[in-house]
């Protein structure tokens, strides 16, 4: 009796050491791939640690319906390249509602990942920006050194493109119109279509305020013929009197309005009814980028009545016909995103030569990145009838940047003053005695 409860004691313990040793081998392994998991975590992105799901929050804006569209359906693709991330787009209509958004953001500490900035607006969110130097696509893009912050590239363009005036062939044509070379044409012509009466010689949608960008935000500085004129005048305490670029161009922007060749009401009009009015041949013309041709083609289906010519701001054919051209749709990362290596990753997606040109060829724009070539024919075509010297638009240095801010200068809100009623005169001695202080306060 006693021998059989020592062999069953034996066998018992026998038992034990068995499954305890095929436990310890067991936690040994677990241990190990827990060891291993932990160290390739830290090389990768969060993206790919664990297989961890996360969200990149983008914002961007356009005041084109159908762009918004399809960037929207177009970041959504980005989860088949990683599985684990998905791109959540926030749009806004216009880049006025986007700074004041993105400002108060800013102050709050809740930028989104990924954003689209202006040329202009990356010296405000400097400080928030993670340099882009070290990715591939920095390197293939065409404009991003030139727009660099202390020798950083902290944020990338997508597009270029020159601004344009866009009319309707058959209005001239009706009305014996010639194509206007020089600025005296140009109100020459807006005045007959005023005379006439048929048709609103130009569509402006001062309520909105941007819409008076091509006068009171670049004429000064294509006038200027400094393409760094907006860092020069940073430099001076009175940039603003009879005589400077700005007073020069600004004369011609009053006697424009002056003219009341806007339609009845300019300023009670937005820019989405005053295209309407373009688009419906109420209009005969109107100034924009490029970028208005996809959304003409929108809501018209077909280019058949459109054309455009350049700005005439020359006094004479014998000038050269300086045209701004504008570098813009600029992306950067937000410094102090919690998945920095997984926006990269998604930033070289949006960069990528496949990705880029669906980017453009739906924006009807040219291309920022080399290899990639925008399909417009209507932009051939202007290229072809004009003889034109691109004026590249340079946004102001670090102590432009902080007068602006310092001044709350609003060149189109200038703009809807002025069609106001409001007198350059006053307009010029306000600017100059707020730029003065504020240069004083800075030094």
């Amino acid at each position: 009796m006693a021998k059989r409860w020592a062999g069953s004691i034996l066998a018992l313990l026998l038992t034990l050491s068995v499954v305890l040793a095929a436990c310890g081998q067991s936690k040994d392994k677990e241990n190990e791939e827990t060891a291993a998991s932990s160290g390739s975590a830290s090389a990768a992105p969060a993206s790919e640690a664990n297989g961890e799901k996360i969200t990149i929050k983008m914002a961007m804006w356009d005041v084109n319906a159908s762009f918004i569209d399809f960037l929207t359906a177009k970041v959504k693709e980005y989860s088949k390249v990683d599985p684990n991330v998905s791109v959540e787009l926030e749009a806004f209509k216009n880049d006025g509602d986007y700074l004041k958004a993105m400002k108060v953001r800013l102050s709050a500490n809740e930028m989104p990942d990924f954003f689209e900035l202006k040329p202009n607006f990356i010296n405000d969110f400097k400080s928030e920006l993670l340099p882009l130097d070290d990715l591939s696509i920095t390197a293939k893009n065409k404009f991003a050194k030139k727009y660099a912050v202390d020798g950083k590239v902290l944020a990338m363009p997508t597009v270029s493109f020159p601004e344009l005036v866009y009319y309707h062939p058959s209005i001239f044509q009706e009305l014996g119109l010639n194509v206007p070379t020089t600025w005296q044409q140009f109100m020459d012509v807006l005045n007959k279509l005023k005379e006439n009466g048929k048709y609103i010689p130009y569509a402006m949608g001062g309520k909105d305020g941007w819409p008076d960008y091509p006068f009171n935000e670049f004429m000064h500085q294509i006038m200027s013929g400094d393409e760094n004129y907006l860092s020069a005048i940073a430099a001076q305490d009175k940039p603003f009197s009879e005589g400077t670029p700005f007073y020069n161009a600004y004369s011609r922007i009053a006697a424009l309005y002056d003219a009341k060749v806007m339609g009845p009401d300019p300023l009670g009009v937005s820019w989405d009814q005053a295209t309407g009015l373009f688009e419906s041949k109420q209009a005969a013309v109107v100034a924009a980028g490029l970028w208005y041709l996809d959304t003409y083609l929108s809501k018209v289906g077909n280019i058949d009545d459109l054309a455009a010519f350049p700005m005439p701001l020359r006094d004479s054919e014998s000038e050269e016909l300086k045209v701004m051209t504008f570098t813009d749709h600029f992306y950067a990362i937000n410094k102090n995103t919690k998945n920095p290596e997984a926006v990269k990753k998604f930033m070289e997606w949006f960069y990528s030569p496949e990705v880029h040109q669906a980017y453009v060829d739906k924006a009807k724009l040219g291309a920022a990145m080399e290899g990639v070539t925008a399909n417009v024919p209507f932009l051939n075509d202007f290229y072809a009838k004009n003889k034109i010297t691109p004026f590249l638009y340079v946004p102001g240095n670090q102590q432009y940047t902080d007068l602006i801010n310092a001044t709350q200068l609003d060149w189109k809100k200038i703009g809807q003053e002025m069609m106001a009623g409001k007198k350059l005169a006053d307009i010029s001695a306000e600017l100059n005695d707020k730029w003065s202080k504020a240069r004083a306060g800075a030094k």
